[in-house]
């Protein structure tokens, strides 16, 4: 199995009731930026994580992980 970064950022978007293009706007990143992650073809960089936690009030360890062979 591919090593690869997993994400909840489309749960916790939606559970704290943001839709794409807000989430977008307030870390400073296009829809298609917040798309790409939601659907695992793009890792953002670590202060985009960084910032995704903070806006959606989720841990960066509990919103991203790694899955893969160990």
């Amino acid at each position: 199995m591919k090593q690869g970064v997993h994400n909840h950022v489309k749960e916790q978007r939606k559970h704290r009731g943001f839709t794409q293009d807000q989430l977008a706007e307030k870390i400073g990143v296009t829809r298609q930026t917040i798309i790409a992650i939601e659907k695992q073809r793009y890792e953002p960089l670590i202060g985009t994580a960084i910032k995704l936690a903070a806006v959606l009030k989720c841990p960066v360890e509990k919103l991203f992980w790694i899955e893969g062979d160990n």
